[in-house]
């Protein structure tokens, strides 16, 4: 009696929580970014990125989907004419918490009478890491210790993360996807370029080197910008983007016959 006892108490009280299934998983796909150095998408800009990730399915509909993402981002003045003179390029490495919420458009649960497929919707909030890099000299340098703007940016932020997919449940524990991801930052130093060039006689030779890069496409090898040149637009935060296929376990919950 007491193990029944046990059983029904568990049916009514633990079950109702693991009816809706856990599930674990990993993404994989490309990275890419939209700022100072590029106004649109540069295909050939788009790098690897990847995550991990754990979900909770409150119901067919509701989904919470905490995340560990790797994403690098990169760009050129090289990729548009308008900017050659510019001569600025970087790379990024992202390091990412987020969770987002997700909203199916069809009921998509283990259950029979659900869709094995779904689009759905998300929204939700990340804290990233980041090192904006240049190449100099055949070697990376970090950009935010050299202040090229006279400004020393913060490289932990916030960023809000948007996008859609598609799901399908391939049986009913293995299910895969496809998903495209737009982040909202409060950053315009992704790239390391925002306002204007600082004073370009001090510091030191890194610094002189990479702050204003012209010199590299001039003609005659002398700069073309002075101080208080506009250098980048700061009334344009900085976005990163991924798309991504991904592959999950769902745990499919201890039936109770009650």
């Amino acid at each position: 009696m007491k193990k029944v006892a046990l059983y029904i108490i568990f049916c009514w009280t633990i079950q109702p929580i693991l009816a809706q299934s856990w599930e674990v998983g990993a993404m994989l796909g490309g990275s890419n970014y939209h700022g100072d150095i590029a106004y649109n998408i540069v295909p050939q800009e788009t790098n690897l990125s990847g995550g991990a990730f754990f979900k909770y399915n409150f119901n067919e509909f509701w989904a919470i989907r905490p995340t560990l993402s790797y994403l690098k981002i990169s760009g050129a003045d090289s990729n548009f004419s308008e900017y050659r003179l510019r001569n600025l390029s970087f790379r990024n490495n992202i390091y990412e918490f987020s969770s987002v919420v997700e909203f199916n458009f069809k009921p998509f649960s283990n259950r029979a009478i659900h869709n094995n497929t779904s689009v759905y919707t998300l929204l939700g909030i990340a804290l990233f890491l980041h090192r904006p890099e240049a190449l100099l000299n055949d070697k990376w340098v970090e950009l935010q210790p050299l202040q090229t703007e006279n400004q020393r940016y913060r490289l932990m932020q916030i960023s809000i993360p948007m996008g859609a997919g598609i799901k399908h449940a391939l049986t009913p524990n293995i299910i895969v996807g496809f998903e495209a991801g737009w982040r909202k930052t409060f950053t315009d130093y992704l790239d390391d370029v925002s306002t204007t060039y600082a004073n370009l006689n001090t510091g030191g030779e890194t610094y002189q080197a990479l702050a204003d890069r012209s010199y590299e496409v001039s003609e005659n090898g002398n700069r073309l910008a002075s101080q208080g040149d506009l250098r980048g637009d700061p009334n344009l935060k900085d976005w990163y983007f991924q798309t991504a296929f991904s592959i999950s376990y769902r745990f499919t919950p201890i039936q109770c016959p009650f």
